[in-house]
C-alpha cells in the first residue's frame, strides 16, 4: 500500500517539478544577465581609467564589451539528470548511511559507483527535486573549504525505496546494472586470498584463548575473599545447629521405640512396583492391592472417590485396600512396650489423662463450670450452603458462644472453610483472640494422591482446609518452633479432621487441660475434654469437675436450654 501512495505522490508532483525547473531556469538567466553588465560597467570603468592614464582622448561613447554583442535572450540550457544517476542517488539515500550528510558526499559516493564524473548541480537538482517531494528533508549550508552544498538531514527511506522501484520498472537496465554491480562486488570479496581468512581466524582464536584465560584468573576468588567466605560458612554453620535446649525439647517428644510408620510405595501396587523397578520381587515399602468384585470393570480406570466412595458396593471402578501382609513382619521387628511403662527423657512418666466428654448443646451449655483451658479447639458447623450429614448454626449462635470463659489466656484453634474463613476471623476478634497463625491440611486420597475431584467447592474443588490459630494474653509454656504449619494427610469421613492435630497441639502446650468443641466420638483423646451434641452420655473423671457437674446439671442432660 506504501509503494502505490509513493507512485501516486511521485506522479502529482511530476508538473509541480516541471514549473520550478522552468522558474529556476529563469533565475539563473537573469543571475547571468546580472553578472555581464557587471562585467561590462567594471570593463568600461577599467577602459576610462587607462586612457586618462594614457593621456589619450576619451570618447564621448563608451566602447561597449564584445560580450555586449551576444544575445542576452539566450536562455541557459535546462539541465536533465541522467536516470542512472537518481536511481543511484535514491540507493545511496535509502541505504544506511549516517545522516546528516551532504551533496559533496552524495556525489563523491556516485561516482564511486558508476565510475563517471557527475555535475555537482545535477545532484543538488535532484535533491531539491527529492525535498518538495517530501522524500529528504534538506538545507543549505557549506563545507568545511567553504563550498556550497546541501545538507539532508532526514529520509523517509520506504518512499526512497518506492521510488526506486518505480525508476527500475520504468528503466529495466538500470535493475540490470544494479545487478551486475552487486555481483561484481561479491566476486571481488570471493577472490581475497584463502591465506588471510587462515591468518585472520587464528589470530581470533588465539586472542579469544588469551582474552579466557584473563577472564579465569579475574574470576578466581582471592584468599581475603576465600577466608570471608570460610568465616560466613562456619557461621552459618553454628547458627544451623540446634542448641542444647533444642535437641533436649525434640528428644523429649521423639516417638518412643523410634517412628512407628511405613512410607507408601508411590508405584501403589506390588505388581507395577516389580514392572517399574526392573527387580524380581517389591520393595520393602507399602504397597496396595485391588478390590476386584464380580461388577468391577478395570478399563475404567480407578474411582475418584476410592475408599470414601458411598457406593462401593455396586461401583464398577476400581478400589483398593492396603496389602498387610509385608506390615506383620515389620510389626514384629519393631515391637516395643507400652508407653505408659517407659519414661520421658527427663526421668518423669509421660503426663497423659483419659479422655472425657459431655454430650450437650452448646448453644445453652453452661461453659463456665468446666475452669479454665490453656488450648480450645473448635471445628464449628459452619453454615457453609452445603448439605451436611449433620445440623448447622447460624452466624449470630456462632458469636454468642460464651467461647471467652473457657480461657484468660491461651490458644485457640478454629477450623474454617469456604465462606467461613472470614466469618471466622470476626469471631476469633470478638472473643478476645488475635490471629497469629494459620495451619493448612492438604487432602490427600487413599493412594496418597492430592485430591482433584473432590465433593466440596463452588468454583473449585477444594483439597485443602484451614485451622486459624488465635492468641488471648501471654500464655505460658509454649514450645515454639516445633512443628510446620502445613499437614499432608488421608481424608476419611465427612469433617473428620487429621489425628496429626492433636500431636501438634500437644507438642505445643504439653501437660496442659485442653478442651474440643463440636466434637464427636472420634475426636475423643487423652488430656483432652470433648463437647457436642454426637458423643454419647457424659463421661468425667476429675472429681472437681464432676461436683461442679452434678450441682449444675442433676439430671446429666445438657442437650436443653437450663430454666433461669
Amino acid at each position: 500500500m506504501c509503494y502505490y501512495k509513493s507512485i501516486l505522490i511521485f506522479n502529482r508532483m511530476s508538473d509541480t517539478w516541471s514549473d520550478i525547473q522552468a522558474f529556476k531556469s529563469k533565475r539563473i538567466n537573469l543571475r547571468e544577465k546580472l553578472q555581464r553588465r557587471k562585467k561590462e560597467r567594471e570593463g568600461i570603468v577599467l577602459g576610462i581609467t587607462n586612457e586618462l592614464n594614457s593621456g589619450s582622448p576619451r570618447s564621448n561613447s563608451p566602447i561597449p564589451n564584445s560580450s555586449v554583442f551576444k544575445e542576452e535572450s539566450n536562455s541557459a540550457p535546462e539541465i536533465k539528470a541522467d536516470p542512472l544517476i537518481e536511481h543511484k542517488l535514491l540507493l545511496c539515500l535509502c541505504d544506511a548511511i549516517n545522516l546528516p550528510t551532504d551533496s559533496r558526499n552524495l556525489v563523491a559516493m556516485i561516482v564511486k559507483s558508476i565510475n563517471k564524473e557527475v555535475p555537482h548541480i545535477v545532484v543538488e537538482n535532484l535533491l531539491q527535486k527529492f525535498a518538495i517531494q517530501e522524500l529528504i528533508t534538506v538545507t543549505e549550508s557549506f563545507t568545511q573549504e567553504g563550498k556550497s552544498c546541501i545538507l539532508v538531514s532526514s529520509a523517509e527511506h520506504t518512499k526512497l525505496q518506492a521510488m526506486a522501484n518505480d525508476l527500475c520498472a520504468q528503466d529495466p537496465s538500470l535493475n540490470s546494472s544494479h545487478k551486475a554491480e552487486k555481483r561484481k562486488i561479491e566476486e571481488t570479496s570471493e577472490q581475497e586470498p584463502k591465506a588471510k581468512v587462515i591468518c585472520k581466524s587464528k589470530d581470533t582464536s588465539k586472542n579469544t584463548k588469551d582474552a579466557d584465560t584473563i577472564e579465569n584468573l579475574l574470576s578466581l576468588p582471592s584468599a581475603r575473599e576465600k577466608e570471608t567466605k570460610k568465616l560466613g560458612e562456619e557461621i552459618l554453620d553454628l547458627l544451623s545447629k540446634p542448641t542444647a535446649k533444642e535437641r533436649s525439647l525434640v528428644e523429649q517428644f521423639r516417638s518412643q521405640g523410634g517412628a512407628q510408620v511405613q512410607e507408601f510405595c508411590p508405584h501403589g501396587t506390588k505388581d507395577e512396583c516389580t514392572k517399574v523397578t526392573d527387580a524380581n520381587q517389591p520393595c520393602n515399602k507399602l504397597h496396595f492391592k485391588k478390590i476386584i468384585q464380580k461388577h468391577t470393570d478395570e478399563s475404567l480406570g480407578d474411582c475418584s472417590f476410592l475408599n470414601t466412595c458411598f457406593h462401593m458396593d455396586t461401583c464398577k471402578y476400581v478400589h483398593y485396600e492396603v496389602d498387610y501382609s509385608s506390615v506383620t513382619q515389620i510389626s514384629k521387628v519393631h515391637k516395643i512396650e507400652k508407653p505408659g511403662n517407659q519414661l520421658s527423657p527427663d526421668g518423669s512418666k509421660p503426663i497423659l489423662f483419659p479422655s472425657q466428654w459431655i454430650q450437650s448443646d452448646l448453644r445453652y451449655f453452661d461453659m463456665t463450670i468446666l475452669g479454665k483451658f490453656a488450648v480450645v479447639m473448635a471445628d464449628p458447623p459452619w453454615d457453609i450452603h452445603m448439605e451436611l450429614p449433620y445440623g448447622t448454626m447460624s452466624d449470630d449462635e456462632m458469636r454468642h458462644l460464651n467461647i471467652p470463659s473457657l480461657q484468660d489466656e491461651g490458644l485457640i484453634f478454629l477450623w474454617v472453610t469456604g465462606r467461613a474463613m472470614e466469618l471466622g476471623r470476626e469471631c476469633l476478634q470478638l472473643w478476645g483472640y488475635e490471629r497469629c497463625d494459620e495451619i493448612i491440611w492438604v487432602k490427600t486420597n487413599q493412594l496418597q494422591r492430592i485430591i482433584r475431584t473432590g465433593r466440596t467447592g463452588h468454583w473449585l474443588n477444594h483439597g485443602k482446609e484451614h485451622c486459624l490459630v488465635g492468641v488471648k494474653g501471654n500464655p505460658k509454656n509454649i514450645n515454639r518452633g516445633l512443628d510446620c504449619d502445613v499437614i499432608v494427610a488421608e481424608v476419611r469421613a465427612t469433617s473428620h479432621k487429621p489425628d496429626e492435630i492433636y500431636g501438634i497441639i500437644e507438642r505445643l502446650s504439653p501437660g496442659t487441660r485442653k478442651i474440643e468443641l463440636f466434637g464427636r466420638p472420634h475426636n475423643v483423646q487423652p488430656n483432652w475434654i470433648t463437647l457436642g451434641n454426637q458423643v454419647e452420655g457424659v463421661r468425667l473423671i476429675d472429681p472437681t469437675l464432676i461436683e461442679v457437674f452434678k450441682k449444675k446439671y442433676p439430671d446429666g442432660n445438657c442437650m436443653k436450654k437450663l430454666d433461669t
